[in-house]
């Protein structure tokens, strides 16, 4: 998570100086892939939470909750971290576009885990995890294609 919260201060810092200061390619998919690992991560940590019981108790315990707050954080800001990895190089466009398709399911979660948490409503913590979840596949995508253009 800290590598990620690094990426996301470079990229506000010296903006006038992008160009020059480019990721190559392969620190490009580095850092990619560290969004991607970030993101699989916090999916993991939530994925408990697809049961209704479970739910109402992850919403109850001061200390789950805090879990998923943490988690759905970067669900929310899914697309800021993607977009702190900076400009894709050559031929690495279809990895970005599967990380944004992923990013859609993740904001989702993100905003039903906010109405979860208002409104105390454990079936809808339980639609989030869903959606997180759904996001697995498009990550693994990416991550493939990712491998892929290293080879």
């Amino acid at each position: 998570m800290l590598a990620v919260l690094a990426a996301v201060l470079a990229a506000g810092c010296g903006a006038q100086h992008r160009a020059a200061e480019q990721p190559s390619n392969r620190e490009w998919a580095a850092n990619a892939r560290g969004v991607v690992d970030q993101l699989r991560g916090d999916i993991v940590a939530v994925a408990g939470f697809d049961r209704f019981a479970a739910a109402r108790k992850g919403l109850d315990d001061d200390s789950e909750l805090y879990g998923l707050l943490v988690a759905y954080t970067d669900f929310g800001g899914c697309r800021h971290m993607t977009a702190a990895v900076g400009v894709e190089p050559p031929g690495r466009a279809r990895a970005v576009r599967l990380l944004r398709r992923a990013c859609t399911y993740l904001r989702r979660a993100d905003t039903l885990f906010t109405r979860a948490v208002e409104e105390r409503a454990p079936s809808l913590l339980v639609g989030a995890t869903r959606q997180a979840v759904a996001a697995v596949p498009l990550l693994d995508a990416a991550t493939l294609e990712l491998a892929r253009n290293d080879a």
